[in-house]
C-alpha cells in the first residue's frame, strides 16, 4: 500500500514540474540530405524535464523564417521555410516535421562538430547515440553554445579525431581499466589467409531462398516499414545459418597451405582531385567518322568518365556504350539496324507475358508470384522522384513493362526484390522501354550474381570487403573481428544494389557510370565500401559499437555520405594499395587488378 502510494505521489509529481527550457537556440537548420539544397530552418533546444534532460530540436513554427548561409564551397544559399521548386528531389512539408527530435542526453554517446574551413561554410553538428543511430545535421548560423551540456554530462575530444566529442561514461570506464583487455592493435593480419572463403561455396547453396524471401526484403525496406530490430535480426540470422553450414566450407587451396601476412607498412595515401563530366564536345572527340570510339584512346576515354562522371545530356548515348548495348566498335548504322531488331524482340517477349490470362496464372505459381513481386515493388520504388511520381504515371508502367519482359527474357532469375532499384535509373535516363530493357540486360550481366538463390557471390564480396580492410585498415578490421561484425553484413545492402539506398537519385547515376568504366579496377566498388568504413573508423571504435549499434550507424549514413569525397577516397586507396603491389598477398592484387595478376 505504502509503495503504491509512493509511486503515485512521484507520478504526481513529474506531472505537475513544468519542463524547463535552459538554453534554445534558433537558427539552426537540418539538411535533408548530403546533395539536397533544402535546408530546415528550426532551433535547438536544451529541455530540463521530470524524467531527465533532452536536447531537442524542431522545425521553425514561422512559414517565412528564412536566412542566407554559406556553404562549404563559398556559395551562398537560402535556409527557408518555403520548399524551392528546383531540384529532382522534393519534400513535402510533411517530411520537415519528422525530422524533429527529443533526444535523452544520456542516450547520447557523441556528437561531429565540424568548423567552417577558411571562412567557408557554417559550423555543423551530428549527434550519434549509444545505439548507433544518428541524427540528421545541423547547421548553426552562429557558433554553437553546446558546452552547457557538460553540466549534465562529461565531453571529451577524441584523441584520434579533432571534430569528434565523446561522451565519457565513467561507469564503463572504470570497468575497463579493472579488466584486462586484449591489445586491439594485435597481429591480426598474422591470421590472414591467402583465399579463406573461396572454398566451397556449394557449402552456402542450402541456404536457397531464406536470403531472397527474409534478409533481402528486410534489409531493403524503409524504416518506417521495417524496424531497425528487423534487420539486425536478419542479419543474425544470416550469421546463424553460416555458422551451421560452416563444417561444409573447405580450403580452396589444394595443398591445404595459406599465405602467413605480416603487418604491412602502406605509403601514404596521394591526394586524388576529381574532374569535371565529360561533356559532348569531348565525347565527340574520341568518336571517328562512322560513330565509332577510337580504340587506341577508348580507355583514356573510360578514365575521364571515372575521373569525373558524365554530363546529364549525353548519358542517354553514353550507358549504351558503358552498359554494351552498343559495342564500342559499332558504326552508327549498325546500331540503328541492330537496335530496330531488338526492340521487335522486346515487343515479341513483352507480348508473351502480357498474353497470359488469370486462368493460367493460376496454373502458373512461379510466373504469378514473380508478376505479384514486380508489380508491388514498382508502386514504391523512386516514388519521390518526380518522373515517377502520381498514381496514373505512365512511366511506372514502362518500368513495370520492362521488370515483367526481363522475367520472360530470364526465367531462370525471374524477378528479386532489389531489381526495380538497378532499372529505376535507366527508364529515368533512357525514356524509352527497349532502350531501357537492353541497358538492364546489360547490367544485370554485372549483377545477377547479386540475385541468385545460394547468395553465393554476395558472401563471396562480403569476405573480399573484409580482406581488403584488413589490409588498409587493420585495426577497424580487429575490431570488427572482436566484436562479432567481421563477417560484414552490415554493409549486404551497399554491395547488393550498388548503394542505390545511399545516395541521392542523381548521385546514384554518377557513381553507377563512375563503376561501370572498370576503372581503375573490377572491384572498385568494394572500395568505395572500404573508404566509407575507413572514414567511420573513430566512430565505430570510440563509440564502443557492437554488431547492433554499427548497423543502425551505418543505416543512417543513407543520403549523408558526399559521393566526391568517398570516390576520392577510394581511389586514393587503390593508388596507396598499387604503390605496395610487391608486398600485398595475391588475391589482393587479383581484386585490384594489379601486378602479376593484372589483365588488359
Amino acid at each position: 500500500m505504502s509503495e503504491n502510494l509512493q509511486t503515485l505521489t512521484s507520478n504526481l509529481s513529474r506531472s505537475i514540474i513544468p519542463d524547463q527550457v535552459v538554453l534554445r537556440i534558433p537558427g539552426v537548420a537540418a539538411k535533408l540530405a548530403e546533395d539536397s539544397e533544402e535546408y530546415v530552418p528550426g532551433a535547438i533546444s536544451i529541455v530540463e524535464k521530470s524524467i531527465g534532460v533532452f536536447i531537442e530540436w524542431a522545425p521553425s513554427d514561422d512559414p517565412d523564417a528564412s536566412w542566407v548561409m554559406a556553404t562549404d564551397n563559398g556559395e551562398l544559399v537560402t535556409v527557408s521555410s518555403r520548399s524551392p521548386t528546383a531540384g529532382v528531389e522534393r519534400h513535402s512539408p510533411d517530411s520537415y516535421s519528422k525530422l524533429a527530435f527529443s533526444l535523452d542526453v544520456n542516450d547520447l554517446s557523441s556528437f561531429r562538430n565540424n568548423e567552417p574551413k577558411k571562412g567557408k561554410g557554417c559550423p555543423s553538428i551530428r549527434l550519434i547515440c549509444k545505439d548507433g543511430t544518428s541524427y540528421v545535421p545541423l547547421f548553426f548560423k552562429k557558433t554553437p553554445r553546446l558546452l552547457i551540456l557538460s553540466i549534465y554530462i562529461t565531453l571529451r575530444r577524441s584523441a584520434r579525431e579533432q571534430n569528434l566529442v565523446m561522451v565519457v561514461d565513467h561507469k564503463a570506464e572504470a570497468l575497463a581499466k579493472s579488466v584486462s583487455m586484449l591489445d586491439e592493435n594485435g597481429d591480426i593480419l598474422s591470421r590472414f589467409m591467402q583465399n579463406p572463403y573461396a572454398t566451397a561455396m556449394t557449402g552456402f547453396s542450402k541456404i536457397t531462398t531464406f536470403v531472397q524471401d527474409q534478409v533481402i526484403p528486410t534489409l531493403l525496406e524503409d524504416d518506417d516499414a521495417v524496424s531497425q530490430e528487423e534487420k539486425i535480426r536478419a542479419m543474425r540470422d544470416l550469421r546463424i545459418r553460416d555458422e551451421c553450414e560452416e563444417h561444409l566450407r573447405i580450403h580452396s587451396d589444394a595443398g591445404g597451405e595459406f599465405e602467413v601476412v605480416t603487418q604491412l607498412e602502406l605509403p601514404p595515401r596521394p591526394e586524388i582531385y576529381r574532374e569535371t563530366p565529360v561533356t559532348q564536345q569531348v565525347w565527340d572527340s574520341f568518336k571517328l567518322s562512322d560513330g565509332t570510339m577510337d580504340s587506341q584512346k577508348l580507355h583514356h576515354l573510360k578514365m575521364n568518365v571515372f575521373r569525373g562522371g558524365i554530363a546529364p545530356e549525353l548519358r542517354k548515348e553514353a550507358w549504351k556504350m558503358l552498359l554494351g548495348y552498343r559495342q564500342w566498335t559499332e558504326t552508327n548504322s549498325e546500331f540503328e539496324a541492330k537496335r530496330i531488331s531488338l526492340a521487335a524482340e522486346y515487343e515479341r517477349m513483352k507480348a508473351q507475358w502480357k498474353s497470359i490470362t488469370e486462368d493460367q496464372e493460376r496454373r502458373f505459381a512461379k510466373f504469378a508470384k514473380r508478376k505479384a513481386l514486380v508489380e508491388k515493388d514498382v508502386a514504391r520504388t523512386d516514388r519521390t522522384v518526380p518522373f515517377f511520381q502520381g498514381d496514373e504515371n505512365p512511366n511506372l508502367t514502362a518500368l513495370h513493362n520492362v521488370l515483367m519482359t526481363y522475367v520472360m527474357y530470364n526465367f531462370d532469375l525471374g524477378y528479386v526484390q532489389g531489381m526495380s532499384d538497378f532499372a529505376s535509373p535507366l527508364l529515368y535516363v533512357m525514356k524509352n522501354e527497349a532502350d531501357t530493357f537492353w541497358c538492364f540486360v546489360g547490367l544485370m550481366e554485372r549483377t545477377h550474381r547479386n540475385f541468385e538463390k545460394d547468395q553465393a557471390y554476395i558472401k563471396l564480396q562480403m569476405n573480399q570487403l573484409r580482406d581488403l580492410v584488413m589490409i588498409v585498415n587493420p585495426r577497424l578490421a580487429n575490431y570488427l573481428e572482436s566484436h562479432q561484425s567481421d563477417d560484414m553484413y552490415f554493409c549486404f545492402r551497399w554491395v547488393l544494389v550498388w548503394f542505390k539506398r545511399e545516395f541521392s537519385f542523381l548521385d546514384t547515376c554518377k557513381l553507377w557510370e563512375v563503376l561501370w568504366t572498370g576503372q581503375p579496377c573490377p572491384k572498385f566498388l568494394l572500395l568505395v565500401c572500404v573508404a566509407i568504413l575507413d572514414s567511420q573508423m573513430n566512430v565505430i571504435i570510440d563509440n564502443k559499437f557492437g554488431l547492433t549499434e554499427i548497423l543502425k550507424h551505418v543505416n543512417d549514413l543513407s543520403m549523408h555520405l558526399k559521393l566526391e569525397e568517398v570516390l576520392t577516397a577510394a581511389e586514393a586507396i587503390f593508388h596507396q594499395l598499387s604503390a605496395s603491389q610487391d608486398k600485398l598477398p595475391a588475391h589482393i592484387c587479383d581484386y585490384l587488378n594489379i601486378g602479376e595478376a593484372a589483365t588488359p
